[in-house]
């Protein structure tokens, strides 16, 4: 017998050697049952082990997410900003002759000359022969509508010390002119104590007898402020979004702040996209380009309280045009794709209200702030803004399954089923490797040419 007969065959070596469980046993085995029976048994491990590593792959392809939430106290919290607005375009006592004739299809929807609106009570003044061609609805907004003075904002008070109007940061809105408290991300405010009396408290003096809102051309027929807390980073959109305050009541508003930390692709559907007139990508932004590019594209002009570089639209276009458009918007026939921010921050807020004002304010407070009585009720908004509690909620949007657990819980499997590790798997590439390499070989080698010798008796003679 040649020693190639003697020596182990290249499966036997490896079974016999191999750190992997059971197969050592099926060469010491002595009987052809025990072994049959560890056949067996490495056939089953094998197939659980098959079984747990596809459901583990199926379930790490699936990409399902948990969501982790937390209840975080501190010791002071970034006040957010708070953004008001006059339910009121236009005060009618800024509004001359051309002003009413120049806007009456933007506030009534029928477009009036000068003579038809002297007919209808509008008293003469020195623009009567006068026009405003190439004027801007945003200036008139600008200049005739709500602003924030002192005579508009009789009491302003930030934890205890006055404020006024300037420290509030002026934005056009669906309701015209809008005020922000608190709209610098550079340098905000901070709440240190909780509760009423900690925050914000305003006393706004709407001016209702100055209203020029019509409910039945898409206006207003509502008398109060619109007020929004928010994110500074993040434009308020006023339209959508909000609290509606009514005079003659004092409004609690309580804040809870939540922050948001949502997942890329697979895992979430969370996306920043780069915006063009905003720095921070923010869902309210987005909406706001959205509509503000399809009135571009169909009216080729913007509405005044949209963003953009483009000439603002006349009165007429905003009235037909303009209101056509962001009506498809709002019925999704004209469509806006705005990802989910990856990292956001909201603001809940809880209201409560009390009669405003009580006998000592009218009696003794009127006189101070500048009112009647009777017209502090009708005219005089109060609120105050503050964090109910100083913490905030915290929501992770994190991986069902990352790549550290997988890889753990496939060690896991391997160890429990097949008793494998890493060096085990490098033993099996190392036998398959050589075996490939001697198969190569075998079929490969090159075939030798025998040449017959020359029979000596044949040798060449001269």
């Amino acid at each position: 017998m040649s020693p190639e007969d003697d020596k182990e065959s290249p499966e036997k070596e490896f079974a016999s050697n191999t750190s992997l469980h059971g197969f050592n046993r099926l060469v010491i085995s002595p009987g052809g049952a025990l072994r049959a029976l560890w056949v067996l048994a490495i056939l089953g491990s094998y197939t659980g082990f098959g079984y747990m590593f596809g459901s583990m792959m199926q379930s790490y392809f699936n990409y399902d997410t948990i969501t982790d939430t937390k209840l975080e106290f501190a010791d002071e919290l970034t006040f957010p900003a708070v953004t008001i607005c006059n339910m009121n375009k236009f005060d009618a006592n800024k509004l001359k002759a051309v002003d009413w004739s120049y806007l009456s299809t933007f506030l009534y929807g029928v477009q009036m000359d000068i003579p038809t609106l002297l007919s209808l009570g509008v008293a003469p003044d020195e623009t009567v022969n006068s026009t405003l061609e190439g004027t801007k609805v945003e200036d008139l907004v600008l200049q005739k509508g709500f602003n924030v003075t002192w005579t508009r904002m009789p009491f302003c008070e930030w934890r205890g010390t006055t404020c006024s109007q300037l420290n509030f940061t002026h934005s056009f809105g669906h309701y015209g002119n809008c005020f922000t408290f608190n709209a610098d991300t550079d340098s905000p405010l901070k709440q240190t104590m909780q509760g009423s009396g900690n925050g914000l408290k305003v006393i706004v003096d709407i001016e209702e007898d100055q209203y020029t809102e019509s409910f039945s051309v898409g206006g207003n027929s509502e008398v109060g402020l619109k007020l929004l807390v928010h994110d500074p980073r993040e434009p308020p959109m006023m339209d959508t979004q909000g609290i509606a305050l009514a005079p003659g009541n004092s409004a609690f508003i309580a804040v809870k702040q939540t922050l948001y930390e949502n997942h890329v692709p697979p895992w979430g559907v969370c996306q920043d996209l780069q915006l063009e007139y905003y720095d921070t990508y923010t869902l309210n932004g987005c909406y706001l380009e959205c509509r503000s590019k399809h009135v571009v594209s169909n009216c080729s002009c913007r509405a005044y309280d949209l963003p953009g570089t483009e000439e603002s639209c006349d009165p007429t276009t905003m009235f037909t045009c303009v209101k056509d458009v962001l009506g498809q918007v709002t019925r999704g026939e004209l469509k806006c794709d705005c990802p989910v921010p990856c990292s956001m921050t909201s603001y809940s807020t809880s209201v409560s209200f009390s009669g405003w004002p009580n006998k000592h304010t009218r009696e003794y407070i009127s006189p101070m702030l500048g009112m009647e009585t009777s017209y502090m009720e009708k005219n005089a908004v109060v609120f105050s803004v503050y964090y109910e509690k100083l913490n905030y909620q915290k929501i992770r949007q994190l991986k069902a399954m990352d790549e550290g657990q997988l890889s753990s819980n496939i060690g896991g499997m391997m160890g429990l089923f097949i008793g494998a590790s890493v060096l085990s798997l490098l033993e099996v590439c190392e036998f398959l490797l050589k075996r490939l390499l001697g198969f190569l070989g075998k079929h490969w080698r090159p075939k030798m040419v025998h040449v017959k010798p020359k029979d000596p008796n044949t040798a060449f003679h001269k």
